[in-house]
């Protein structure tokens, strides 16, 4: 949203996957990076077309200190953007983008007041991308009664995607710490599944995606950014990362599962 209230033309890649996108891309057109960054030696080698990469991932850190990167843990990467597109000009700054932003800081950040948030995720997954652009063009705007009666429904609908994720779950034990997987069965409310269980004792949770993506979620008890991006090929924040199988370990399903059990036990000890 604030790509586009900007003038810019936004592109949804997920973070394993920017070297590949900027690889298709023609070599000399400028680009922004937001929520997503690159091994040190790749933006070396990018710097020149490289406007500037706006993350919040411990995985960014390598970055820290070059003349194009603007990190900030503390915020999640729409806040940042923001405050990156304002000062450089791009963005008049506006109150109506403040209920929103906040919003998906809390939810992103997992803070313990992220309801609003949560909500807004939910909807944009239910109604996609045209619908949330169309309401939140220029900042935030209420939810209608209809949008209300919707999410009660989804509510519904997530409380048995969760139980169904928890009831497949298996547990192991990696360096000492109470682990669990799950093979999610299909998109749907991967927090909400992965911090269930680490209420229930985990001290780490990974829940393996139909697409091959990892999402990882832990307590402070394991540094998930250092999990996944020591054996999953991604990164992420201390306590809320992703990655994704490779190739050799199989269909995704049980031989995935164990692949990624494996893993986990070399990496923790």
């Amino acid at each position: 949203m604030l790509g586009l209230a900007a003038g810019l033309e936004p592109a949804f890649v997920y973070p394993d996957r920017v070297e590949a996108y900027l690889d298709g891309m023609d070599a000399d057109r400028p680009v922004i990076l937001a929520d997503v960054a690159l091994p040190l030696s790749r933006y070396q080698r990018e710097e020149a077309r490289i406007v500037a990469i706006v993350d919040h991932h411990q995985s960014s850190l390598p970055l820290q200190g070059q003349l194009r990167v603007h990190l900030d843990l503390s915020r999640c990467g729409s806040t940042a953007l923001y405050q990156f597109l304002v000062e450089t000009g791009r963005l008049e700054a506006s109150s109506r983008w403040d209920p929103l932003l906040q919003a998906v800081d809390d939810y992103d950040l997992w803070r313990p007041d992220h309801r609003d948030g949560e909500q807004l995720n939910r909807l944009f997954h239910d109604r996609g991308f045209t619908w949330y652009r169309e309401k939140f063009a220029h900042g935030f705007e209420p939810l209608t009664a209809e949008d209300r009666e919707r999410l009660a429904a989804l509510e519904r609908e997530e409380a048995l995607f969760v139980a169904r994720q928890i009831e497949h779950a298996v547990d192991f034990t990696a360096g000492g710490h109470p682990c669990a997987v799950v093979v999610v069965d299909g998109e749907g409310a991967m927090n909400e599944v992965a911090h269930a269980l680490l209420l229930g004792g985990r001290h780490a949770v990974l829940l393996i995606k139909p697409d091959g993506r990892i999402s990882c979620r832990t307590t402070t008890e394991v540094d998930a950014a250092r999990l996944m991006e020591e054996g999953f090929a991604g990164g992420g924040h201390p306590r809320a990362a992703g990655g994704r199988i490779a190739p050799e370990a199989g269909a995704i399903g049980p031989d995935a599962q164990r692949w990624l059990i494996a893993r986990t036990q070399a990496i923790l000890g």
